[in-house]
């Protein structure tokens, strides 16, 4: 006959004591400690992007565009999830896109909308768009990678 596990009572009412088998109570705190190990392992690859825009208060900034000591303001804040993260570049299209009043990708018609319901402008040039901890400021035509703003 095989024996099942131990916390089973067997046939004839008493629980099976294997040498070999462990009690409930080792084998639910392996179990759970075992889980534990794998959802931390694979939350890594489910975490996601945190994406900040920032408006420049300079008064010129339309003009003159960013620079290191400008007044930053942040704006709005929204993640996106990383599995399939795209590139920081595709980010930054679909973040102007979104706040100028054109969402390209289908996620991000919630975010506009957002946007549109303060009383916040257009992303223009010399405003900020973070993602993560890398820093980029929006120029005439793309983007360009900028070191982290003065708090």
């Amino acid at each position: 006959m095989i024996a099942g596990p131990p916390w089973l009572p067997r046939a004839h009412g008493g629980p099976v004591h294997h040498p070999n088998l462990q009690e409930p109570t080792r084998y639910t705190a392996r179990l759970r400690r075992l889980t534990t190990v794998l959802c931390r392992a694979f939350a890594r690859h489910r975490r996601v992007v945190s994406v900040r825009v920032f408006l420049n208060r300079a008064p010129y900034s339309l003009l003159h565009g960013y620079t290191p000591d400008a007044p930053l303001v942040l704006a709005y804040q929204y993640n996106v999830p990383a599995e399939g993260a795209p590139a920081d570049a595709v980010i930054l299209e679909r973040a102007f896109a979104a706040f100028n009043g054109h969402p390209t990708h289908p996620d991000d018609h919630a975010h506009a909308d957002a946007w549109a319901d303060k009383p916040l402008r257009s992303l223009s040039v010399a405003d900020v768009v973070a993602i993560d901890d890398r820093h980029y400021a929006c120029e005439s035509a793309g983007w360009t990678r900028i070191a982290a703003p003065l708090d």
